[in-house]
């Protein structure tokens, strides 16, 4: 009987444990679309983004605050509001309260304005 017992009482931490594990791993792995704007992206950025794609930090994040930070240098802009990055434009909040529209290249997310 106690080795029934002892049996019970593993089962829910070894559950547990594979639900941890997996919900990780789950969090590393891009999405569809993510795995779509990876494609096109030059290797070199899609290198720099995947490298920083890490510790729970998903594509999209690390796209927009590789975007938010290229656009801050030109437009003085406080977060991105929408993001169409099969077009190249993203639509951003400005430090005066205004919405303004900043084009990029969908390649090398350089700025071209």
């Amino acid at each position: 009987m106690a080795t029934n017992a002892r049996t019970l009482a593993i089962i829910p931490a070894t559950i547990g444990a594979l639900l941890v594990l997996s919900s990780a791993s789950y969090a590393q792995m891009a999405t569809t679309l993510e795995q779509a704007e990876l494609a096109g992206l030059s290797p070199e950025k899609r290198a720099e983004v995947q490298a920083r794609a890490v510790n729970g930090n998903t594509v999209t994040e690390v796209l927009q605050t590789i975007l938010l930070n290229s656009i801050k240098l030109k437009h003085p802009a406080s977060r991105i509001v929408a993001l169409d990055f099969g077009r190249g434009i993203a639509v951003v909040d400005l430090v005066d309260g205004k919405t303004g529209v900043v084009h990029f290249d969908t390649t090398t997310l350089a700025i071209r304005d």
